[in-house]
């Protein structure tokens, strides 16, 4: 048997930062460097693609298995190989 409890506006206001901040926290992980930084990025090995967030002016390529990649480098390039299911399998830069 389920019960449903209606919340008041104070529980509502005491329990929003709690909720606002686990939604955050499944948002993915935002990283902050403008350029590949391997320590950093590495983090991002076994997440899902889908779940990470990285900052728009870092330049980024994400690989796809049996993609051709072009031969320029871009040391501040992070590279992302993702597997099939788009897992993140390593990173690196370039």
């Amino acid at each position: 048997m389920y019960r449903i409890f209606r919340s008041t506006g104070l529980a509502a206001m005491i329990c929003s930062p709690v909720v606002l901040s686990a939604c955050q926290q499944q948002s993915g992980l935002t990283v902050s460097a403008a350029r590949c930084d391997p320590a950093r990025h590495q983090a991002l090995v076994g997440r899902n693609i889908g779940a990470v967030t990285l900052p728009s002016e870092l330049p980024q390529r994400v690989v796809i298995p049996d993609a051709t990649l072009s031969d320029d480098v871009n040391p501040n390039r992070l590279n992302i190989f993702v597997d099939p299911k788009g897992w993140i399998a390593r990173v690196s830069c370039g």
